[in-house]
């Protein structure tokens, strides 16, 4: 209990934050950007060991996978889902978002009264910003995104026990130019002998837990 008070506790984290008018949850149709450059992939060494990957390029050929595997998911719940280049939202001043007391987030939003254009000239209603995708074993959001406990030196366990992937995200009204929706995942899939499926199915769940958030966030 004293822990508790003196660091935090986190199942007290409040890890997501929606606009009081959020009410439209997207369903088949969706703009999506930022997931060029959103995925990081920490204990590469690890993990290039256990892929037998050239540790040199494990952070390219892995985030690379895991990124067409989160697009996959994506297409596979959004049909229509429209990808927008991440050009079109770094050129953005980065902004933060306050979430619970100690929990920030930090991402590039449009600036008020500019609407974003997908590659065909069309203006969507919502685009999925994805800020961050950091990928890795056993991890935990408030590590990151705890003001009070970003600084800590991160420990590499022996053993491992999930690989983990921590997403942060905002849904943007691209009409109104505002965050809808925006929230800190943390998502872990238990591995035994690690392996590219296990990675895909991290993204797959990583894909449905975004979902499930922005449906549950909606008409709080």
């Amino acid at each position: 209990m004293v822990a508790c008070i003196l660091t935090g506790c986190g199942s007290s984290y409040h890890w997501s934050k929606a606009h009081p008018l959020y009410r439209q949850v997207p369903y088949s149709t969706l703009s999506i950007t930022g997931t060029s450059s959103a995925f990081i992939l920490t204990r590469s060494k690890w993990f290039a060991k256990k892929l037998e990957v050239a540790p040199e390029s494990a952070q390219v050929q892995l985030t690379s996978f895991s990124r067409q595997a989160f697009l996959d998911e994506m297409k596979r719940a959004y049909p229509a889902l429209q990808e927008i280049p991440d050009t079109a939202v770094l050129k953005f001043p980065e902004e933060s978002q306050k979430l619970d007391d100690r929990i920030f987030m930090k991402g590039k939003l449009p600036e008020q009264g500019v609407t974003v254009k997908a590659p065909d000239g069309t203006i969507p209603p919502q685009i999925l910003l994805i800020h961050e995708v950091i990928i890795g074993t056993d991890l935990k959001r408030e590590n990151f995104f705890d003001y009070a406990l970003i600084h800590n030196e991160l420990e590499d366990k022996r053993d491992v026990k999930n690989i983990s992937a921590i997403v942060s995200y905002t849904l943007w009204d691209n009409i109104k130019q505002r965050p809808l929706f925006s929230a800190v995942d943390e998502i872990q899939h238990p591995v035994i002998k690690l392996t590219l499926n296990d990675l895909e199915q991290l993204m797959r769940l990583t894909v449905q837990q975004i979902r499930k958030n922005m449906y549950t966030g909606a008409g709080k």
